[in-house]
């Protein structure tokens, strides 16, 4: 098996959350790829970023608030290198500055469309070349999600 093979199999999607903090968002995630893992703790999301190699993860980091925002900042070190995407509890000129230093590939806010978000994450997975089963916005399956735009 190739090692671009290897990796493709072996990336994971992390998602963080908070219950009831952008549930429609975390919703559409997980119907456009199912294989998400989703914590509601920082340490818990840590511990397993940690011990998936690098480059072959994907973070989907929901705040729900400020703080949750800056208890983020705590592990930036830890994201430097995957892919993030990231949501913001507002868009205010300071949030969104506090956002862009977690350089995150995408930045959104909790008042977006989830299917609109979960439609990024689908692009950027194909991007990288993820090649399982993926929904798209649609509606419909895709098994090949590598033929991104």
């Amino acid at each position: 098996m190739p090692s671009g093979a290897q990796r493709i199999d072996a990336m994971k999607i992390f998602l963080f959350a908070r219950d009831g903090a952008g549930d429609h968002i975390r919703n559409a995630v997980i119907r456009t790829v199912p294989e998400t893992e989703v914590y509601s703790s920082m340490d818990s999301l840590a511990g397993r970023i940690m011990s998936q190699p690098k480059g072959a993860a994907f973070a989907f980091l929901i705040a729900g608030s400020k703080r949750e925002l800056e208890e983020m900042h705590l592990m930036k070190w830890l994201l430097h290198g995957i892919g993030t995407i990231l949501i913001l509890p507002d868009g205010d000129a300071d949030t969104v500055a506090a956002g862009y230093e977690l350089r995150p590939r995408f930045m959104g806010c909790l008042h977006d469309d989830g299917d609109e978000i979960a439609a990024v994450l689908s692009r950027m997975l194909a991007r990288e070349g993820w090649g399982k089963s993926a929904v798209v916005p649609d509606g419909s399956k895709r098994s090949d999600a590598g033929t991104g735009s």
